[in-house]
């Protein structure tokens, strides 16, 4: 009766012969199947880690060296309320922006009406969302602004349009680009804005400049009479 010649093959390490099926060489004692890669790359596997380590603290730098932070301010949102603006901006970047400047644009506002920032820190537009508040400042008596809150009542009711009155905003990005958006004023709101504005008068015991409530009219009776 014949014996069975066992089959050979050769080691996928060493190349020497092996049995065929064997799981492990008898030379090299590597394995043949799938845990062959587990110790061929062990040493590979230390190095990735390694890269990985190293690149975890390079990357981050390299990327800093070629990026340089931007600010990206969003179109505002923006409402009034009597004699207060409310202006909701968003930085969608990664650096300040700034709140440059407010001004009327307006045939029936005088052009010395101040939009003043209640906070001078909210001007520097940090990432994210912003809100900020204005006083709107007429350069208007009590009795003045009481007056034309009744003509722009006269205008509603008659359904006229008011003048032509924007109040305009300026942003500047981080690289000192300027950018203007604006808030049109209609007769509703101007009704609004001169009634609040004659009660806010109503309570300065001192009208002047900085408050508003001397008017222009006033201006000229506060001068003395020369000799």
């Amino acid at each position: 009766m014949s014996e069975d010649v066992q089959r050979m093959t050769h080691c996928l390490q060493c190349r020497l012969s092996i049995p065929e099926g064997a799981q492990v060489c008898t030379h090299c004692h590597s394995y043949q199947d799938w845990r062959r890669w587990f110790a061929v790359s062990s040493t590979v596997l230390a190095l990735l880690t390694a890269l990985i380590s190293v690149l975890s603290f390079a990357v981050p730098s390299f990327v800093s060296l070629q990026h340089t932070p931007h600010s990206v301010l969003a179109p505002p949102i923006i409402s009034l309320d009597g004699t207060t603006i409310r202006l909701m901006i968003v930085n969608k970047g990664d650096a300040p922006g700034v709140f440059v400047r407010a001004t009327t644009r307006s045939d029936y506002l005088a052009p010395a009406t101040k939009i003043r920032l209640r906070d001078d820190q909210k001007a520097i537009i940090a990432p994210g969302s912003n809100l900020l508040m204005f006083d709107v400042v007429p350069l208007l008596s009590q009795d003045q602004s009481y007056k034309n809150s009744l003509e722009m009542m006269k205008m509603v009711l008659k359904g006229e349009k008011a003048p032509e009155t924007a109040i305009v905003f300026v942003f500047g990005d981080s690289d000192g680009k300027q950018r203007a958006t604006s808030l049109s004023l209609d007769v509703d709101d101007l009704f609004e804005l001169m009634r609040a504005n004659s009660d806010r008068c109503s309570a300065v015991k001192e009208p002047d400049f900085y408050n508003g409530c001397i008017g222009p009219g006033d201006i000229e009776m506060a001068t003395p009479d020369s000799n």
